[in-house]
């Protein structure tokens, strides 16, 4: 029992070194896509013009974000209606074939 326990924790081990370097990876891939917020030097019209292109950034995020879930929905909805068919089909091709055999034995 030992040596499989070993192993088992082991393996654990394994998995949780795989699970940090995904998440560190996760961290350097988020850190390189934040463009760093220089607004210290601002003044208020400037300060005003950059909320308004990052609200315009947001804006633009949210709406490929709903796009992205509508088309989602649309392609759960066909892959649905696909296997209704495919079962209604298979249904209806298996009942005709069973409508030609005959049961007992015929001279």
């Amino acid at each position: 029992m030992g040596a499989t326990y070993s192993s088992y924790l082991a393996k654990a081990d394994q998995k949780r070194g795989k699970k940090q370097t995904a998440r560190e990876t996760k961290k350097k891939v988020l850190a390189e896509r934040r463009k760093p917020l220089n607004i210290d030097h601002l003044n208020e019209d400037k300060l005003r013009d950059k909320a308004k292109e990052l609200w315009d950034w947001l804006y633009q995020l949210e709406t490929e974000k709903y796009d992205f879930t509508e088309q989602i929905k649309r392609k759960k909805y066909e892959i649905l209606t696909m296997r209704c068919r495919l079962q209604e089909l298979s249904k209806f091709s298996k009942k005709a074939g069973a409508k030609g055999k005959v049961g007992g034995r015929w001279k």
